[in-house]
C-alpha cells in the first residue's frame, strides 16, 4: 500500500479524502484508507495536526530512500551514442564550502547591521571566498528571507550551516556554537555529504510529486558513477515505472535541469552534452541518502565475516616541507585542517592542499589562542615524516621574539577633579586593585570591574551606566575532546526551525498528531448499514442491489459478484438511472492478481449476476 501512496504523493502532504488519489489496479481507496492505522504505527506515515484540528498526512522524509529500494526500477542503461562534450566540471564540494566559511567567520565574524542582516562588506568578502556560485543555485527559486542582501550561493551555505546548528545569531552578529562544530568535523566527509544531501531533498525541492519522483530517481542504483546518462531517458523511465503518466512539462524539465546544475556546483556530478544537445549526468561522487548511527568518536565494528573491510578513516598525516610548505592529502581530517587554517595560510584547495607556515601566520595563530609551541606540537603530532629541523627551530626563534614584547588592554578609572581622586585612593576596598597613573587617572587590575563599581557605589560614588558597545570580536574556537554526538543528536531533529530554506511544505509549523483514525472515521456509515452486506454471498432486490452499489462508490470499495457462476471481483465507478439502473466499472478475474492490472472497463445491470457482497478490507473484519 506504502509504494502506491509513494506513487501517487512521493513526500508531499495529503488529507483523508485525498488517499483515493493513490488508488490503481485492483486496489482500492478503501484497501488504502484501511491500511491508514497499520502505515501510521509502523512510522512510514506520520501526521500533523493544524491549529484548527485539519489533519494532513505524509511520508516521513527519513522513510523515502528506504521505500525508494524497494522499488522496481525501469533500469537505466550508460549512454552509449557517441562523444559526451563535457558542459560543467563538479565543483570542490559543498563540504568543503561550508568549511571554508566557517573558517572565514572565526577570524572574521559576522557582524549585523541594526536590520539584523550581515553587513554588505562581509557578504561580498565571504560571498567571493566560497567556490559555490550563485548560477550554480539560481534556477532552483529558493526564498529566504532578505534576497536582496545575500546572493544565493551565500545564502545555501548560511542556511546549512544555520540547519545543523553550526551558524547562531547572538546579539549583534553570529558566532559559532564550539560543541556542534567539534561534533561536525568529527564526522567522515562520507556523512557529512549524506547530512547535507539529505537537508537538500528536504527542504529544496518543491512540493510537486513528480519533480520529487525525478530527483530520488537520479539517486537510484543504476545510476553508477563515472558513466553518463541522458536525462531524457530518465524521464521515459518514470513513465515505465508509473511515477507520472504523461511526459513531462517543460517547466518540470527546466527545474530539473537546474538541480542538476546544483548537484554539480555542490560537488557531485558533472553535465555533458551530446551531439543532439541533449542534457547528460555523470556522478562523480553520489551522496548516500541515509547514514549509520554512529558517534561524531567513531568507535571501531567488530566484524569477524570474512568479508567485512573497515571503511577507510581519515588518517590526519600531512608532510611538512623544508620551504615552510605543508602538503595535505585529502584524507586528513577536517579537525587538523580546522587548526592548521588558524596557524598557516592556505595556498590551495584541491585533491592535495597546501598551507604555508610563516612569522605572520604563526603570529596571528597567536592571536587565536594558538602558541607558537602549540604550532609545533600540532606538527610534530600529525606530520608524516616529522617537522624539518630549519622550520622547528624558525617557530623557537618566533616563540622568543613574540614573547619579549606585549600589548595589554587595560581599563582606565579617570576622576572628574583631583579631590574625587583622592577619596578613590583612600578606600580601603580598592587599596591593591588600583594603580594610579596620574593626578585624577588610575588603571584597574584585569578583571576587577566588578569590584570597583561596588566599591564606588558604597561610597556614593558610582559610576554613570555606559552605552553597550555591542558583542565582542569573532573568536576562533578552540575544538573539544571528540563526544559522543550521534548524527541524530547534530541535527537534534530541528533543523527546519533554524534553516531558512524552504520550497515545499513547512510541515514543522504544526503540531505532530499520533492519533490513529478509527474504522467509523474510514468508513462513514459503517454501523448503519446491515451486516449481511459484507458478510454473505447473496442475490439481492434491485433496490437493494442499488444501495448496495452506491455504497461501495463512496467507499471506493470492491463488489464481490458471481457472474454465471464465477465468483469475481468488482470496483463501481459510476452509477445512472434511479428504477432502471446501470453500473460502470472495472471488472476482474480472482485469477488474475498482477499488480497494476486495471481490469475490463464493463457495465451492468441488475439481474447479470446471481449474487454479491461488498468487499470491505480485512480491518474492517477484524472490528466488527
Amino acid at each position: 500500500m506504502i509504494g502506491h501512496i509513494l506513487r501517487c504523493f512521493a513526500g508531499l502532504p495529503f488529507k483523508l479524502e485525498r488517499l483515493d488519489e493513490a488508488a490503481s489496479g485492483r486496489v482500492t481507496g478503501a484497501d488504502l484508507r484501511a491500511a491508514l492505522p497499520g502505515l501510521l504505527r509502523s512510522g512510514e506515515l506520520a501526521a500533523v495536526r493544524k491549529a484548527w484540528g485539519e489533519k494532513l498526512y505524509y511520508i516521513p522524509p527519513e522513510r523515502l530512500p528506504l521505500l525508494w529500494e524497494q522499488v522496481e526500477l525501469a533500469v537505466m542503461l550508460p549512454h552509449d551514442g557517441g562523444t559526451v562534450h563535457l558542459y560543467k566540471e563538479a565543483g570542490p564540494g559543498l563540504v568543503l564550502d561550508l568549511f571554508r566559511a566557517l573558517t572565514w567567520i572565526a577570524r572574521n565574524g559576522l557582524p549585523m547591521t541594526s536590520k539584523g542582516t550581515i553587513h554588505q562588506k562581509s557578504v561580498g568578502k565571504l560571498s567571493a571566498y566560497l567556490y559555490l556560485q550563485d548560477r550554480d543555485v539560481a534556477g532552483l527559486g529558493l526564498r529566504y528571507p532578505h534576497q536582496e542582501v545575500y546572493p544565493p550561493g551565500l545564502a545555501v551555505v548560511l542556511d546549512l550551516l544555520q540547519s545543523l546548528g553550526l551558524l547562531t545569531k547572538e546579539r549583534a552578529l553570529w558566532g559559532l556554537d564550539s560543541s556542534r562544530l567539534t561534533a561536525w568535523l568529527d564526522l567522515e566527509p562520507e556523512i557529512m555529504e549524506a547530512v547535507l544531501f539529505r537537508e537538500l531533498l528536504h527542504r529544496y525541492v518543491p512540493d510537486e510529486a513528480v519533480i520529487q519522483h525525478a530527483v530520488y530517481r537520479l539517486t537510484q542504483r543504476d545510476f553508477r558513477e563515472e558513466a553518463w546518462y541522458a536525462l531524457e531517458d530518465m524521464y521515459a523511465s518514470l513513465q515505465t515505472m508509473g511515477m507520472t503518466s504523461e511526459d513531462l512539462p517543460d517547466r518540470v524539465t527546466e527545474w530539473i535541469e537546474s538541480w542538476v546544475d546544483a548537484l554539480s556546483g555542490f560537488g557531485w556530478l558533472d553535465i555533458g552534452k551530446n551531439s543532439k544537445g541533449s542534457t547528460l549526468v555523470r556522478w562523480r561522487r553520489k551522496p548516500q541518502l541515509e547514514w549509520p548511527e554512529q558517534t561524531a568518536e567513531v568507535d571501531r565494528i567488530e566484524d569477524t565475516s570474512a568479508n567485512y573491510e573497515e571503511p577507510a578513516r581519515p588518517s590526519g598525516v600531512f608532510f611538512v616541507q623544508p620551504d615552510y610548505e605543508i602538503l595535505v592529502p585529502p584524507d586528513v581530517s577536517y579537525r587538523i585542517r580546522w587548526e592548521l587554517e588558524a596557524c598557516c595560510d592556505n595556498q590551495t584547495m584541491d585533491a592535495m592542499s597546501v598551507y604555508r607556515i610563516s612569522k605572520s601566520s604563526v603570529a596571528r595563530a597567536a592571536e587565536l589562542g594558538r602558541t607558537p609551541d602549540v604550532v609545533l606540537e600540532l606538527l610534530k603530532a600529525h606530520s608524516a615524516t616529522g617537522v624539518p629541523e630549519n622550520v622547528s627551530l624558525a617557530l623557537e626563534q618566533w616563540a622568543g621574539e613574540m614573547g619579549r614584547i606585549v600589548l595589554e588592554e587595560k581599563l582606565l578609572l579617570r576622576c572628574r577633579d583631583e579631590e574625587a581622586a583622592g577619596t578613590v585612593a583612600a578606600l580601603p576596598a580598592l587599596a591593591g586593585v588600583l594603580e594610579r597613573i596620574g593626578p585624577r587617572d588610575f588603571i584597574v587590575d584585569a578583571g576587577q570591574d566588578a569590584k570597583v563599581h561596588k566599591a564606588l557605589e558604597e561610597a556614593n560614588l558610582s559610576l554613570p551606566k555606559q552605552r553597550t558597545a555591542g558583542a565582542s570580536g569573532p573568536e576562533y574556537p578552540k575544538l573539544e575532546e571528540p563526544g559522543l554526538t550521534t548524527v541524530s543528536d547534530l541535527l537534534g531533529g530541528k533543523s527546519e526551525e533554524r534553516a531558512w530554506i524552504f520550497s515545499g511544505q513547512n510541515l514543522h509549523f504544526y503540531d505532530r498528531s499520533d492519533e490513529v483514525p478509527g474504522v467509523e472515521q474510514l468508513f462513514a456509515g459503517l454501523n448503519d448499514i446491515p451486516v449481511m452486506w459484507r458478510s454473505e454471498m447473496r442475490d439481492y432486490h434491485a433496490s437493494t442491489a442499488r444501495k448496495m452499489m452506491s455504497q461501495a462508490i463512496a467507499w471506493k470499495t470492491k463488489v464481490s459478484l458471481r457472474i454465471n457462476g464465477t465468483v469475481m471481483e468488482f470496483i463501481p465507478i459510476t452509477l445512472t438511472g434511479e428504477e432502471k439502473w446501470t453500473v460502470q466499472g472495472h471488472l476482474f478475474s480472482q485469477d488474475d492478481v498482477r499488480d497494476g492490472v486495471q481490469g475490463n472497463l464493463t457495465e451492468l445491470a441488475p439481474g447479470q449476476w446471481e449474487s454479491m457482497r461488498l468487499m470491505l478490507p480485512e480491518m474492517v473484519a477484524g472490528n466488527e
